[in-house]
């Protein structure tokens, strides 16, 4: 018994010496970061409350979202409908309408329009009776976030800056936008211009579908050709840091993005990202800091990338089943324990998009029929309430997951011409599930007699998972406490703060004229402290400086001395 007491306690100690030191230097290293964060760092995300959904990274930004382009599906959800305001994402929504509705190789006229700007925001110096194309406009826009070219852009597709805000605010209506209104072109701050994270990534998500907006918007570095009013070509860069190589935010994934920023909207950040076969879209808004909006933008995006399955293919029934189309090899064997109704085949070709985690269980997905026609059945499924995609085609019986366990059949085109295939029984509830006890019966019997074989393995495993569950709970335990502290001491600094707003709301105008000279008399006296300091440190490096060179001439003259006692010597 003393060695088994012993092996625990070595174990114990070799998995605890790794983590204890850090956890401790996280806790007060915790403490003394996040005394910083905003308070938008503790709102919820709504994705986090799905049930069977993984949990999403806490960040700072006011407002985020993260969508699968190809099925149109929310990975991730933060304040994802509050009002913001997007700065130059706009430019976004600007380039999609230059590009839905021109053709690009026709020729712009600028007029005054483009100085209508505030001073001090993004231009390129465009002239009034300066004529570039389209194309390069278009550029301008989305990699330069030209202001100005903005203006003429829109003067030039709708002979007003409020005639173009009319055409935007019709096309954020058109892709389903909840909470959108635009009133320029631009993104420079009103009150009348704002959207919301969903809004932007449906935004976002229909600019990338169009193949000329995905063309501008993925290009590194471009040149404008000199103009008839301008000798030299106007050069520039991408200005989304992520797709730039010699820039440390690089992602090698990072395919296209926007960048905006003003005082009031602080940072905002567009960002499309490629990767394991999935197109994703990030949104992120009023973050304090570009080094921070590409940070939070990465980690959402990587927590996209690691934790969904998207399926974009296209079936038909002579290759594939429904247990392949849907991406359940994850089942393993299990899945052949199945009964038929996880091999029905769709009737004809057949589009299946869908972005689950990968974790999740198709039991809780549902459908229902968006559209049916004869020709044509659209099949919209959902994960816990949650929109995660769309199956199209046409199909005999339905094979959707909703109904893979039912009693009845249920046929989605009961006026389509059936085939054989279509005629296909589905198995009882009592039946399914009786297949399914067998399999976890049959596995609980092998898991027995392996135990019964091997009890050693089985005792150490035992305890290794008894080792890691009490250093999750110290681990926990370390986090919760320095939450909690930190929660407390704002709560503190708030009652200190309104008391102190009371105390003024009680003052006279004489008191706090009072201790406002007070302030700044404290204040004279420290800047004449540091004034006196930073004389005497003056002082005292002159000081050391001649006193160096009083040495160095103190051993010259040694050294001449010496070299002529040396000569009086060799004379003699």
């Amino acid at each position: 018994m003393k060695k088994w007491n012993y092996l625990i306690t070595g174990l114990l100690v070799l998995f605890l010496i790794p983590f204890l030191p850090g956890t401790v230097g996280f806790a007060a290293e915790e403490e003394t970061q996040e005394e910083q964060l905003p308070d938008a760092y503790y709102d919820t995300i709504e994705s986090n409350e799905i049930p069977g959904w993984p949990q999403g990274p806490q960040i700072e930004s006011a407002a985020a979202a993260v969508m699968d382009i190809d099925t149109g599906t929310f990975l991730y959800s933060k304040n994802a409908t509050e009002k913001m305001y997007p700065a130059s994402t706009t430019k976004i929504m600007t380039t999609l309408l230059l590009v839905e509705n021109c053709d690009l190789d026709d020729e712009i006229t600028f007029s005054e329009i483009v100085y209508d700007l505030e001073e001090g925001s993004s231009h390129l110096g465009i002239q009034p009776g300066e004529k570039m194309t389209l194309r390069d406009a278009a550029y301008g826009i989305m990699l330069a976030s030209a202001n100005d070219i903005s203006n003429g852009v829109a003067e030039y597709m709708a002979g007003s800056l409020s005639g173009f805000a009319d055409m935007m605010n019709q096309k954020a209506e058109e892709l389903g936008c909840v909470n959108t209104h635009f009133s320029n072109p631009h993104g420079l701050y009103s009150d009348e211009h704002y959207t919301c994270a969903y809004d932007m990534a449906l935004i976002a998500q229909a600019a990338y579908k169009n193949p000329v907006f995905r063309e501008i918007a993925t290009t590194r570095e471009y040149t404008i050709p000199e103009t008839n009013l301008t000798e030299e070509p106007r050069s520039f860069l991408n200005h989304h840091k992520m797709m730039q190589k010699d820039e440390s935010y690089y992602k090698k994934w990072c395919t296209a993005g926007k960048t905006g920023y003003t005082s009031q909207c602080l940072n905002t950040l567009v960002t499309y990202g490629e990767k394991g076969g999935k197109r994703l879209v990030s949104v992120v808004f009023r973050v304090n800091g570009a080094d921070k909006a590409y940070l939070e933008s990465t980690q959402i995006l990587e927590y996209g990338f690691k934790n969904f399955l998207t399926e974009n293919r296209k079936t038909d029934s002579a290759n594939r089943n429904f247990y392949d189309i849907m991406g359940l090899k994850y089942l393993g064997t299990a899945g052949n324990l199945q009964s038929d109704v996880w091999k029905r085949y769709p009737a004809e070709n057949a589009a299946v998009l869908i972005t689950v985690p990968k974790t999740a269980d198709t039991g809780d997905l549902s459908y229902e029929v968006r559209e049916q026609s004869s020709d044509k059945t659209v099949i919209s499924y959902k994960y816990n309430d949650v929109p995660v995609g769309t199956a199209e085609g046409k199909f005999g019986a339905v094979y959707a997951p909703a109904q893979l366990i039912c009693e009845r059949d249920v046929e989605i085109l009961p006026k389509a011409e059936q085939t054989s295939s279509d005629n296909i029984q589905i198995e009882s509830l009592d039946e399914v599930l009786t297949q399914t006890t067998q399999v976890f019966r049959t596995g609980y019997e092998l898991a027995v007699r392996y135990a019964q074989r091997n009890p050693l393995i089985v005792l150490v495993g035992g305890a290794l998972l008894l080792v890691l569950l009490i250093i999750f709970i110290i681990v926990l335990f370390f986090r919760c406490t320095a939450e909690s502290r930190i929660r407390r001491r704002r709560i503190q600094e708030e009652k200190e703060r309104k008391k102190r707003e009371e105390e003024i709301e009680r003052m006279t105008a004489a008191e706090i004229e009072a201790e406002l000279r007070a302030v700044m008399e404290q204040e004279r006296q420290r800047k004449e402290r540091e004034e006196l300091a930073k004389i005497e440190a003056e002082k005292a490096a002159e000081y050391d400086r001649l006193m160096e060179e009083k040495a160095h001439e103190t051993e010259r003259l040694i050294d001449e001395l010496e070299k002529e006692r040396m000569e009086r010597r060799a004379s003699k």
